[in-house]
């Protein structure tokens, strides 16, 4: 279990690091659980992700589905805050999530991301989403993506 394993480290080191890590999976044939908000590392190091917002789980599935064909919009979020290496000329802006992120001793009802969500319905504020399926293994706590819910355009495509 790695935990922020190159955080503060330098472009270099980071990659000696996931290097390091990735050698040592494939010598002893095991998994790593590696827990990080960059979304590089990320990329770079794992096959399976689980998105979790707030301590809860936002999404799940392998990493091309999420970054590829992310389903909550937290993903949406976290994935247009990050620069994009095909937009040289930075013709797009970073998105920011706006508002807050929730009190963990007081957290809100329902979604615990409702708050900060444009897509946020009524339902959304009163009740945690059920688990959807979406594609095999790639499942989403979101009620947008329940059956009865209106259809969205998804906030962001990688």
């Amino acid at each position: 279990i790695a935990d922020e394993p190159t955080t503060a480290l330098d472009v270099t080191i980071q990659a000696e690091i996931l290097d390091l890590m990735k050698e040592l999976q494939n010598k002893l044939n095991t998994s790593i659980i590696l827990i990080s908000h960059d979304l590089g590392v990320i990329a770079r190091l794992c096959s399976r992700v689980i998105v979790m917002y707030a301590g809860k789980v936002a999404e799940i599935g392998t990493a091309q589905d999420i970054f590829h064909y992310p389903q909550h919009p937290y993903t949406w979020g976290l994935l247009k805050s990050v620069p994009r290496m095909d937009d040289v000329q930075q013709t797009q802006k970073l998105a920011v999530i706006d508002g807050q992120p929730p009190d963990l001793l007081h957290p809100p009802s329902g979604c615990p991301f409702h708050p900060r969500c444009p897509h946020a319905m009524r339902i959304c504020k009163s009740s945690y989403p059920e688990r959807t399926e979406v594609l095999q293994g790639h499942s989403v706590n979101c009620w947008l993506q329940h059956a009865d819910a209106p259809k969205q355009q998804q906030g962001a495509t990688v």
